[in-house]
Order: structure tokens, then C-alpha cells, then sequence
């Protein structure tokens, strides 16, 4: 995965501007959204979402959104010979964290009440569900998880890995 966040990666969408990333979530930083934040010229009080995707840009893994709490705009002269002055402006822009990171890469599922672990004596297997797009563990026919990683559902079926427990 790349580790910065490219200027193709910034979107301005029609209200929303949206920075689609394959950078991980831990290395995202606020100087990383500012720079960004500038090549969109947005304004203070505007409100950024950052997603961070998988590699081929086919699965969100994460999401989060920035809000530009400041934009403080400077403008500099450069002479740059005796008869040529030009002014340049310079803006920084200050983000922070608005709403929270929120996980989307595994999907968790309500589980039956009273089946919370895999069970060593119940067999459980997993199973592609094609309209879902999941592998599905079920106990018989009752299903009680399911997740979209094939091993990670295989090995929750064996019972090396708990079953996801909703809140």
C-alpha cells in the first residue's frame, strides 16, 4: 500500500470533497489532509472525508471525515529582476479529526443469542453466499456469522478464531 496520499487521490465532488487513498489508516496524518485540503482551495468550516481503500480501489477499509477548522491566506511580493514583481499568496490550512475512524474492511453480524464461541463438539462450516458476496458460517442451517475473507471464515468454522459479537 502507498504511504503517502497522492493530489489524484483528492476528489471535489459536487458539495463534498473526498480524498480516496490506498494509504493505511494508522499513517494518515492532519499535514497529510492539509496538503490536500490546499490543492482543493477549500474554505474554513468545510468538511473532508478521507477514505482509505484497498489496493485495486474495490473495497473500503476505513473512512473518516476532517473538517478545516482554519485558512489563513498571506500574500508575499517576489522581485525577480528590476522591472518584474510578482505576488504570490500563501495559505495554510489546519484540519483536525471531525467524526471518528470507523472500520468497514470485516463485516460483523448479530449473533443468535446463547452462541457467542465456537463450540468444539458443534460442527460448524462456511459457506459462499453469491447474493450476500460473503462466506457464511452456520451451525445446520442457522447462520450465526459471516465475514468476506474466505480463510478468516474457514478458520472461524474450525474454531481457531471467536465468532464477531455484536453489541
Amino acid at each position: 500500500m502507498s504511504q503517502k496520499i497522492a493530489p489524484q487521490e483528492f476528489h471535489l465532488l459536487q458539495d463534498n470533497p473526498i480524498i480516496r487513498t490506498k494509504c493505511p489508516r494508522e499513517l494518515v496524518t492532519d499535514e497529510m489532509i492539509s496538503m490536500r485540503v490546499k490543492n482543493g482551495n477549500l474554505a474554513a468550516g468545510d468538511i473532508v472525508r478521507v477514505q482509505c481503500m484497498n489496493n485495486d480501489l474495490s473495497e473500503l477499509l476505513a473512512e473518516a471525515e476532517y473538517r478545516v477548522t482554519s485558512r489563513i491566506a498571506t500574500l508575499r511580493t517576489l522581485e525577480l529582476n528590476d522591472r518584474d514583481i510578482r505576488q504570490v499568496e500563501d495559505v495554510v490550512f489546519k484540519v483536525e479529526l471531525w467524526a471518528g475512524w470507523r472500520e468497514t474492511a470485516s463485516v460483523a453480524v448479530p449473533v443468535t443469542a446463547g452462541i457467542s464461541a465456537p463450540q468444539p463438539q458443534t460442527h460448524m462450516k462456511a459457506e459462499w453466499n453469491f447474493g450476500k458476496k460473503v462466506y457464511e458460517i452456520k451451525i445446520g442451517d442457522l447462520v450465526v456469522g459471516f465475514h468476506k475473507d474466505k480463510a478468516t471464515a474457514h478458520k472461524m468454522a474450525a474454531g481457531e478464531l471467536p465468532l464477531p459479537v455484536a453489541a
